[in-house]
């Protein structure tokens, strides 16, 4: 990454989730282009990280204001929408008997110093019963579209979307997957117990445990990183978590778990590139780490995420996969994904093989049982920040 400009939009960035009084930030603003900040920050979807601190320490021209407010009034109102909707979401399921946990999005935002901060998404949910149960529920009860090897979508907003899913993460190396679905098993009772408030009353709602999202969460960033790219509001989410979990107080013998954890799934070196993020450019207390910055691979990670935008949506390198169809697309995909079998060998060596078997063999068992086409229309994001 060799522009000063994004350079300086992530030295302020840092600023942002830290913001102090020391003078620091007059050097970073100085001759600051404020348009071109939020393009950059609408790209990586935190237009609201980086208001909620500059609406507050930071004495704005007019215009600046007017430009910045045109899309950021709009998050928080999306955000609390998603909140009840998270809410209405999880009633409806236990009516039906099964028990659910709540996955990324909103569980993260009640991370943030304001729950309404962060950039709603789609909804992900994890829910209680084996594969088959809940494809069979939901083929009975709704009509979606496509299934995959962790998730099924579920059209029950119209306005959002929603994915149900039977197990939370995978890993494309079968030995390593078995032990990751060994430790999902241990640790669900934990998750679909633990219930959270939505901020102002809204209600309430299951999400993971601190310790279970430290590990969930690195797997969810790692999987991006290999199938649709990566960007900067999910490495927020990651720092707002560390801090989060470094303010509960963990005793080293809960640190060093997760430490162990980390090393079980071979997460190792990606674990050093994310610190590298948190630390050398997030500026996150050297504390919170979970291990040693990697400065090489957390360089390539930043790359990547620069070259991303936020879940792939800016990445050249991904168009030729959504245009293409059939065994074309699969081909592009597999091109796209081999780009880490210098960096994450011990994934990337069994990905054709794993995606052969879930589009060609999986998948189309589940598609010839409940009759699905395969194509699901994606809802646009909810708003533009």
């Amino acid at each position: 990454m060799d522009s000063p400009q994004i350079t300086h939009y992530l030295a302020f960035l840092a600023w942002c989730l830290n913001p102090t009084d020391d003078g620091h930030v007059d050097d970073i603003i100085d001759d600051m282009d404020w348009h071109e900040l939020k393009l950059f920050a609408k790209k990586q979807r935190i237009v609201y990280v980086y208001w909620y601190a500059m609406q507050k320490h930071l004495k704005l021209k007019d215009n600046v204001v007017l430009d910045w407010m045109s899309s950021a009034v709009r998050i928080p109102r999306a955000s609390k929408k998603v909140y009840q909707q998270c809410v209405e979401l999880s009633e409806y399921f236990k009516k039906e008997g099964f028990r659910t946990c709540i996955l990324k999005g909103q569980g993260n935002a009640l991370h943030y110093p304001d729950p309404y901060t962060r950039n709603p998404g789609d909804i992900d949910i994890w829910v209680e019963g084996g594969r088959d149960k809940v494809v069979d529920f939901i083929c009975r009860t709704s009509h979606p579209q496509e299934v995959v090897y962790h998730d099924i979508d579920f059209p029950y907003f119209d306005d959002i979307n929603t994915e149900a899913h039977f197990i939370p993460a995978y890993l494309e190396n079968p030995f390593l997957n078995k032990k990751l679905q060994r430790y999902i098993s241990t640790h669900a009772e934990e998750q679909f117990s633990n219930e959270v408030q939505a901020p102002d009353g809204i209600g309430s709602f299951h999400a993971p445990t601190l310790e279970f999202n430290l590990i969930y969460q690195l797997l969810h960033l790692d999987k991006h990183l290999r199938t649709e790219g990566i960007g900067l509001r999910q490495l927020v989410d990651y720092y707002y978590l560390l801090r989060k979990y470094h303010e509960s107080n963990p005793s080293d013998q809960q640190i060093q778990a997760i430490r162990h954890d980390i090393k079980e799934f071979r997460l190792g070196k990606f674990t050093g590139a994310v610190m590298y993020i948190m630390h050398n450019i997030l500026r996150i207390d050297k504390e919170c780490l979970l291990a040693e910055p990697n400065e090489k691979e957390g360089k390539f990670l930043l790359e990547e995420m620069m070259k991303s935008g936020d879940m792939g949506r800016y990445d050249t390198r991904l168009s030729k996969m959504h245009k293409a169809k059939g065994i074309k697309k699969f081909i592009e995909l597999e091109k796209f994904k081999l780009r880490l079998l210098a960096h994450y060998p011990q994934n990337a060596v069994w990905m054709p093989f794993h995606d052969l078997y879930v589009h060609y063999f999986y998948i189309k068992k589940y598609q010839k049982k409940y009759n699905l086409s395969g194509k699901i229309k994606k809802q646009p994001p909810s708003n533009d920040g």
